[in-house]
């Protein structure tokens, strides 16, 4: 009976999830304005509460990161080919194919990429890479693809390419209808050569992802390691994105190192939590078990854990390792255009929300999964979906809006003293942001030697603008994204060009 309920009201109880985040968020956002008057001490201790536990996600941050810098270091330092032959005679059975879409990107960016794939440590012909291009790049990217095929022929034996068709029936325009065309494509490739697809890991990254070439070796050493490896996705904790950091503006420098180390702080911490996002590496009889991508989501690889999490009764999960993969920062063609083109970028990671309604519909339709495991995951998108949503702006402007809404708290002792004690505790917590520059200066490639002195040591002063990035970049892009799907708007899929100045270092 509640199936026959469900698939009656199908686009119903979908709507009504798509509501619901943009609905709380709005929610909890104005709640110093309606809640202010009726119950102002229930409001300042919401505010309180707030405050307590952006302190302690400080605390569990900036632990995750020295953990997580700790086990960088050390996995660098191993030979992992060399741990991989300690395994026995299966060590090196393990084949993988690495699939990157392609869009628009220019000569320079593609070959960085795939010359990285080129230097990996594991045996090249164990390595198989398909760039999946979209038909609407145009002849030139094609013409660039195959001189790159040409001058590489000898380092990556098994290269190929694959042509994706521009407006087919069912598709939305996204890079998960270009994943789903160019794995299909290499699995019915694989299987003509008589190869067994069970050999196989695929690794997927957008094509500026440049991998550190032990990249493949760990990941190999992780999933033959890893017990039921067919159901756990695996992903790097360190993902930087300093292939051009120090040629950007600085909030997208810092908005770059921030997503760099609440990745690899969250792994350290909550890997039973993770999901799949940008670059990570499945088997591949368990992405065809699953049906690939969903090909009518422009929004690819955080609703791929939700399918594949589905498919498998909740048994999916991910497992972390620590060498890196280097992406491109946010760069447009000029200082205003970059910042319009990080906007736009966020604005498409903010429709990440789209797996809410997905999720829930899940939990409603599959009875196996573990209500223990629903309701954590429930919690863990409220809290990423609702209260990371508001939480700075709340922290900046909560209590002075309380206030002024309700003059007569300011006469209360609690009025008085409760916002001067969160702001000393918020004052105090700032000082953790000094161990994550630490850090951060030792993951992510060297300043240009070429820059005068007082120009470096301008860049250990953007520190105040991480607030800025807070109170932008961190919070519009992502509470429109959730207005928009609560309204009722469509996504439109539009990619982040990939813009690099000719080095000189």
């Amino acid at each position: 009976m509640k199936e026959k309920f469900l698939q009656k009201y199908e686009s119903k109880i979908q709507r009504f999830f798509e509501i619901i985040p943009g609905f709380l968020t709005w929610l909890v956002l104005t709640s110093p304005i309606w809640l202010g008057r009726p119950l102002p001490l229930v409001a300042a201790f919401f505010l309180t509460f707030l405050v307590l536990f952006w302190v302690y996600r400080a605390v569990i941050h900036i632990i995750g990161l020295f953990v997580g810098y700790r086990r960088y270091k050390k996995e660098l330092q191993i030979d992992w080919v060399e741990k991989l032959k300690l395994l026995g005679e299966n060590s090196f059975t393990t084949k993988h194919l690495i699939l990157v879409p392609v869009a628009s990107e220019k000569y320079q960016v593609l070959k960085e990429t795939v010359t990285a794939i080129a230097n990996q440590t594991y045996p090249k012909d164990k390595i198989y890479l398909l760039l999946s291009i979209e038909e609407r790049g145009g002849e030139e990217l094609l013409r660039d693809i195959k001189q790159l095929k040409e001058e590489l022929k000898g380092k990556i034996p098994n290269f190929w390419f694959s042509l994706h068709p521009a407006g087919l029936p069912s598709e939305v325009v996204g890079a998960a209808a270009n994943r789903t065309w160019g794995a299909k494509d290499a699995a019915a490739r694989l299987e003509k050569q008589g190869e067994n697809l069970d050999n196989f890991l695929l690794t997927t990254f957008d094509a500026d992802g440049i991998i550190h070439p032990q990249f493949l070796s760990r990941l190999t050493y992780e999933y033959l390691t890893t017990k039921g490896r067919e159901n756990h996705f695996y992903q790097t904790a360190v993902h930087l994105y300093d292939n051009n950091l120090w040629q950007v503006p600085p909030l997208m420098r810092i908005q770059a190192n921030s997503v760099t180390l609440a990745v690899l702080s969250s792994w350290t911490f909550e890997a039973h939590l993770k999901d799949t996002w940008s670059c990570f590496s499945i088997a591949l009889t368990t992405l065809i078990n699953v049906n690939y991508w969903d090909v009518t989501l422009g929004i690819d690889d955080t609703p791929f854990f939700w399918r594949a999490f589905f498919k498998k009764k909740g048994d999916f999960s991910g497992r972390t390792f620590y060498i890196p993969i280097s992406s491109d920062a946010v760069q447009g063609k000029g200082f205003l255009d970059s910042h319009v083109s990080q906007y736009k970028q966020l604005l498409r990671w903010g429709w990440g929300v789209i797996v809410f309604p997905i999720a829930m519909r899940g939990f409603l339709t599959i009875p196996e999964i573990p209500f223990r495991q629903k309701l954590l995951q429930v919690f863990k998108m409220i809290e990423q979906y609702t209260i990371w949503r508001t939480i700075t702006f709340l922290l900046t402007f909560g209590f002075p809006l309380l206030l002024f809404f309700n003059p007569k708290l300011r006469t209360t002792a609690l009025g008085y003293n409760l916002p001067r004690l969160t702001g000393y505790i918020l004052t105090l917590a700032l000082v953790f942001l000094l161990p994550a520059t630490a850090i951060r200066e030792k993951i992510v490639k060297e300043k240009p030697k070429d820059w005068p002195w007082w120009k470096k040591v301008l860049t250990y002063l953007e520190g105040p603008l991480v607030i800025v990035n807070l109170l932008t970049y961190v919070f519009v892009p992502y509470v429109d994204a959730e207005t928009r799907m609560m309204l009722g708007r469509k996504f439109e899929f539009k990619t982040t060009p990939k813009i690099r100045q000719n080095k000189k270092h």
